[in-house]
């Protein structure tokens, strides 16, 4: 199937005397697809959205914290109902260098730098406002001629916001749910969209185990079955083929891996209450072709 299509760099830049960005915004359209010159924190103020990134897709919800790289390519999804904020705090290379020195934690900050897909934690309402509200400290002082003082202040609030809550300290804590050592790359893996694709199978070759084995790994630490998840992230992967592209909804049918185009109706009229064609229809955010498509009957 290949990579998502990037449509560029975003039209955004860091603050020159200051190297931040600072952006509280709320959407109503889907963002474009796009990669960064630097490196962010976004943290998921209000609502929830498909977070469509490096391949994968992602559901982020309130209260999320994600740590978005210059590598990743990522843009959102927003669901109709839903009042979509973040709150975006931007910095430059040469300001994580400095949290670096400053921390002396090069390895764990590699990790972060380094894995497939953008860390993301989830805080509780007290942990999300706390964030919020510094975020929002930063952003005010950019507003002021007082450079030092903001730069300095961003580096301690940043820093924290890596010590608290991205770094490991404790190896030895108990994890209050058994999850072996496959289980996590296996997920990492299967919300890539032609892994996804494939479904169940593939999920079988990820983990190197039997399908009752896996069955029951994945129903005790995830609380759903490996077919409910598979689908559930298919009606992810069809949302943004619906709202994105002008491909007929049978064709996106057979994209996301359904094995019929009535199966695919049901499960998406059962998650997003309408048919696929309705919710184009309300979300479409592509550029419609001069001859009209043939998109399907609601069923």
């Amino acid at each position: 199937m290949g990579h998502i299509p990037v449509y560029g760099m975003e039209h955004t830049f860091l603050d020159e005397k200051t190297g931040l960005l600072y952006r509280n915004s709320r959407f109503r359209q889907t963002a474009s697809i796009h990669t960064h010159t630097f490196y962010e924190f976004f943290i998921v103020a209000e609502g929830s959205a498909l977070h469509l990134v490096n391949d994968s897709i992602q559901t982020i919800t309130q209260g999320d914290l994600v740590f978005i790289r210059p590598k990743d390519t990522h843009s959102y999804q927003f669901y109709y109902s839903d009042d979509f904020r973040i709150i975006n705090i931007g910095f430059s290379e040469q300001l994580l260098q400095n949290i670096r020195l400053f921390l002396d934690h090069t390895a764990m900050l590699r990790t972060l730098t380094e894995s497939e897909l953008p860390p993301c934690v989830r805080l509780d309402k007290s942990g999300r406002e706390e964030i919020s509200v510094r975020f929002e400290e930063i952003g005010a002082l950019m507003d002021t001629p007082k450079i030092q003082k903001t730069v300095f202040y961003a580096k301690c609030c940043l820093a924290d916001v890596f010590t608290r809550y991205f770094f490991s300290y404790d190896t030895e804590e108990i994890p209050t749910v058994s999850c072996p050592s496959w289980f996590q790359p296996m997920l990492n893996e299967m919300q890539k969209f032609d892994n996804l694709r494939i479904g169940f199978p593939k999920m079988i070759e990820l983990s190197s185990c039997s399908s009752n084995h896996l069955c029951r790994v994945f129903k005790s630490v995830m609380s759903v079955t490996p077919t409910e998840y598979i689908n559930s992230k298919r009606l992810e992967y069809s949302v943004y083929l619906l709202t994105q592209t002008s491909k007929e909804i049978i064709e996106i049918s057979m994209l996301c891996g359904f094995s019929s185009l009535s199966h695919f109706y049901h499960l998406f009229k059962k998650k997003y209450q309408c048919p696929p064609s309705r919710f184009r229809k309300m979300n479409g955010n592509y550029i419609q072709d001069s001859s009209p498509k043939t998109t399907g009957t609601d069923l």
